[in-house]
């Protein structure tokens, strides 16, 4: 007695099938490992959080403003806000790495100068209107945006809102500036550092259009971008006095605002 085969119709039924299979399930998959990223970012700027309160209580200080480091965590670096954390975040040692700094769905950037090293990894953005502060002159920390996702992985410290002025006094917080770029709404034809060739939101967008968010009193949660305004980064409009909504537009990023404090 022979035994029969399947056919050709038959195997192409079953094939489709399990092409239609995975069509259903494979969105599904992908939204539950973003799910899973996301809660892993959560939780490691719940750690940097943590890690910002303890440098506060010992210092009495936020750490300063400074800008444009490259290579943030070399010992022959500025002293910066992601530097100054590293003994709160187990990495005294200058050679170990700090996880914690990288969120697991950011890529690394893929221009040379900013690319990410073992040391100098992140996607961190501090805000500098913060930055170099007495905490007893901080109001509402609840409120107020101290750290915020970027758009890549790389070795460069960014403040985002950044300071105008950046003299000594400015960045050490001893003296007033004005403020801009809260958010970024960019391309590769405003700075090589993005890594996009249209304009986009460039912040708190690497979470199904929102982003985890560090706040002055330590604790983390997640937000949609667009539901940010000036005023939780302690930016209000320079004649009006009132915060900013969100709009997505370059104008709206290189706005000159005041601090709110």
């Amino acid at each position: 007695m022979c035994k029969k085969g399947f056919t050709l119709i038959e195997l192409l039924v079953v094939i489709a099938v399990i092409a239609l299979l995975m069509a259903i399930l494979l969105p599904a998959l992908n939204v539950a490992r973003e799910q899973g990223r996301r809660t892993a970012c959560l939780s490691n700027m719940r750690q940097v959080g943590v890690a910002l309160m303890l440098y506060q209580t010992e210092y009495e200080y936020t750490p300063p403003k400074t800008q444009a480091v490259f290579d943030y965590a070399s010992p022959a670096s500025r002293d910066n806000v992601l530097k100054l954390l590293r003994p709160m975040v187990s990495a005294e040692d200058p050679n170990r790495a700090t996880p914690v700094y990288a969120c697991p769905s950011l890529k690394p950037n893929p221009n040379p100068a900013y690319a990410p090293t073992r040391t100098s990894r992140t996607g961190y953005l501090a805000n500098a209107v913060l930055m170099g502060r007495k905490t007893a002159s901080i109001p509402t920390p609840g409120r107020l945006i101290v750290m915020q996702e970027g758009w890549s992985l790389s070795n460069h410290l960014w403040v985002q809102p950044e300071p105008i002025t950046r003299t000594d006094a400015t960045l050490q917080g001893r003296a007033r500036t004005q403020y801009r770029e809260w958010h970024m709404f960019a391309s590769q034809s405003d700075h090589p550092s993005w890594s996009t060739v249209e304009r986009r939101e460039q912040t708190a967008n690497v979470h199904k259009d929102g982003g985890n968010f560090i706040f002055a009193d330590g604790h983390a949660s997640y937000r949609k971008y667009w539901e940010r305004q000036s005023g939780d980064y302690g930016l209000v409009h320079p004649k009006l006095k009132q915060s900013l909504p969100y709009e997505p537009t370059r104008e709206s990023t290189v706005m000159v605002l005041d601090p709110a404090f």
